[in-house]
């Protein structure tokens, strides 16, 4: 299967190529520990906004050589700044749950990509499973990319029961970092905001700038 997504992306070895090495590994590894729903996905066109203006996206964001722009999905219900305007993509995958959508925006930016996605479970979560799955999550990302997780802690967004986490594996054979956060909302709607680039090009400055702009909308 991994031979085929490299042929499929036609990708090389160089740094040049490793973002989207990272999305296309990661797309085959993502939904498989995300049971979900289908839902009809309608987000609103991405725009530049200015840092003070969250709410009233006009502006783009100067960070060193790039421009931030606010993400908003009216279908997932959460914003996200992102360094630019992200590709959608939506697809159905088989898990031990459901046959699952998952809604993903990709940004690459400086040989890293940026993902931020949302999926709904068919039904709430009792409160014990919450962690575990969220544990579950995290381990599935790491390990379908070879890697390894060298922090994780339980922290909340509101009500959201959320666990953010640091790992350290490999891009073909070019070490790379991952940062994230996953969060399960309601006991049902599942959300993964996270990074992977290169070691030698990972901005933990964009990075946190990423995932602490993530908000759930009412």
């Amino acid at each position: 299967m991994l031979s085929s997504v490299l042929l499929k992306l036609n990708i090389g070895l160089s740094m040049k190529r490793s973002a989207s090495f990272a999305v296309g590994l990661v797309l085959l590894t993502v939904s498989a520990c995300t049971p979900s729903t289908p839902s009809s996905e309608t987000t609103s066109p991405t725009k530049p906004i200015a840092s003070s203006e969250s709410t009233s996206p006009t502006k783009p964001i100067a960070t060193n050589t790039s421009s931030w722009y606010e993400y908003s999905s009216e279908a997932g219900k959460f914003t996200v700044l992102m360094p630019n305007k992200p590709e959608e993509k939506s697809e159905d995958k088989k898990t031990d749950v459901a046959t699952v959508k998952m809604n993903v925006a990709i940004s690459e930016f400086n040989d890293s990509a940026y993902f931020a996605s949302y999926a709904d479970f068919p039904e709430k979560f009792p409160d014990a499973e919450i962690e575990p799955r969220l544990n579950e999550a995290m381990k599935g990302i790491v390990g379908g990319l070879k890697g390894k997780v060298t922090t994780s802690k339980e922290s909340k967004l509101g009500t959201a029961s959320c666990r953010d986490f640091e790992a350290s594996g490999k891009i073909q054979a070019i070490d790379a970092l991952f940062k994230g956060r996953i969060c399960l909302n309601e006991n049902r709607r599942f959300y993964q905001m996270f990074v992977l680039a290169p070691a030698t090009k990972f901005s933990n400055t964009d990075v946190d700038r990423f995932l602490n702009s993530f908000k759930i909308n009412p």
